[in-house]
């Protein structure tokens, strides 16, 4: 385990590679509008088969089978030729299953080939993530991430305000033609900006390693933890919230508005919180106050059912302060506890989001089938809880300043 180099913070580095780091961030803003497009609406169509309580099902198949993929990525990505064209071949696999999905009626099959879209757009970021990795190097991970992570949420920023619009106007054969337009644009763009890229990944996941080193390891368990309780947050609140605002009687017109505001935070704080973690505070003191906020505001979730729309844009809007402040600072922290030889914890920490969506598809399907839509509301509030007592026990991260001091 290590900190990052003095060498580097004294001089001011910024050690990457900085043209594909700015062209990988161009490919995250693209790609996060398009996945933003399709994936803030896609579980009310799954709910048009089955109904919102058992919506989880679909779920659950996909993120079980993003899972797996996860466990062999090392393999599939060497299969595939490299982390660079495993995320070519995938985002034209995209491609060509949204266009297929925008000519194709709703049933089974449609139904089945959303699952494969968004399978194959989950394990599309994490070889866009690993080609970011392999580009970077670790002195001042908290402000690399946070640009990036800026980058990429400015472009999911309009997308659900866009989604919303197209789904009123046009239905879902609007939304799959939308998301066809931007999954083909991408393709194209990565084309020219990665043609040279090869980027072959040395992580190889061994599951019970990687578990032992984590277990022996506070730190990386605690910030495990804390990664696992932002994930299963995200994949409740992206499946039930627009269903339960459906629910209060509110148009996808709002809803769409409400989204776009829900997700400023994301482009405003992320940088600043990752360059003052990185600067001055370390990461712990920013990680407990933004999974207070999440807290808070997700308890308060389950105790309001106002249908006013400027209530909801405060009380999302405050979600989401907790969540990207989580995002960015859990990332920061995680990198700078690892060096280039842990790549098996490296895999393993990308798990975390399958294990919480599957975890929490399964919870919410027996709670929902005996209490209401708000219950599930309750189960991320208390995975919160438990995240936020793993940020109280995580040991800070010194920042630049106390290094200088020190020196």
């Amino acid at each position: 385990m290590k900190q990052a180099s003095d060498t580097a913070i004294k001089e001011g580095a910024f050690p990457m590679d900085k043209k594909e780091v700015r062209f990988i961030s161009m490919l995250s803003l693209l790609f996060g509008f398009t996945e933003a497009f399709f994936y803030y609406v896609i579980s009310s169509y799954f709910a048009q088969a089955v109904g919102p309580d058992q919506v989880g099902w679909f779920y659950l198949g996909i993120f079980g089978v993003v899972f797996i993929a996860l466990l062999f990525l090392h393999r599939i990505l060497h299969a595939l030729g490299g982390s660079t064209k495993a995320f070519l071949f995938l985002i034209l696999g995209a491609f060509v299953i949204s266009s297929v999905l925008s000519l194709l009626s709703f049933g089974w099959l449609s139904l089945a080939l959303v699952m494969l879209l968004l399978v194959m757009s989950n394990v599309a970021w994490v070889a866009l993530d690993v080609i970011l990795e392999e580009c970077s190097e670790d002195g001042v991970t908290g402000r690399v991430r946070g640009l990036h992570l800026t980058i990429m949420n400015a472009g999911l920023l309009f997308a659900p305000f866009f989604s919303t619009r197209t789904l009123d106007s046009f239905q879902y054969s609007g939304i799959f033609f939308g998301t066809t337009l931007g999954y083909g644009l991408l393709f194209a763009v990565s084309l020219v900006l990665l043609r040279n890229g090869t980027h072959f990944s040395s992580a190889k996941m061994e599951v019970r390693k990687a578990w032992k080193k984590m277990l022996g390891e506070k730190n990386l368990f605690h910030i495990y933890s804390i990664s696992f309780s932002l994930e299963f947050f995200y994949i409740i609140m992206l499946i039930y919230s627009p269903m339960y605002l459906r629910s209060l009687g509110m148009s996808w017109d709002t809803i769409g508005l409400l989204f776009t505001v829900m997700l400023l935070p994301f482009v405003l704080l992320q940088y600043p919180l990752g360059l003052l973690a990185d600067k001055r505070y370390g990461e712990k003191e920013f990680l407990i106050l933004s999974m207070g906020i999440a807290l808070l505001a997700t308890i308060a979730i389950v105790f309001f059912s106002s249908p006013s729309a400027a209530f909801w844009a405060v009380l999302l809007f405050f979600s989401r302060i907790g969540a990207a402040g989580i995002e960015v600072l859990r990332d920061a922290y995680f990198y700078k506890q690892i060096d280039a030889n842990d790549d098996d914890l490296i895999a393993f920490f990308r798990t975390a989001r399958p294990a919480a969506n599957i975890i929490g598809a399964l919870l919410a399907l027996p709670l929902l089938a005996f209490f209401p839509l708000q219950s599930v509301f309750i189960l991320a509030s208390i995975v919160l809880f438990f995240g936020l007592f793993s940020a109280f026990a995580l040991e800070d991260t010194p920042s630049e300043s106390e290094m200088a001091r020190n020196v």
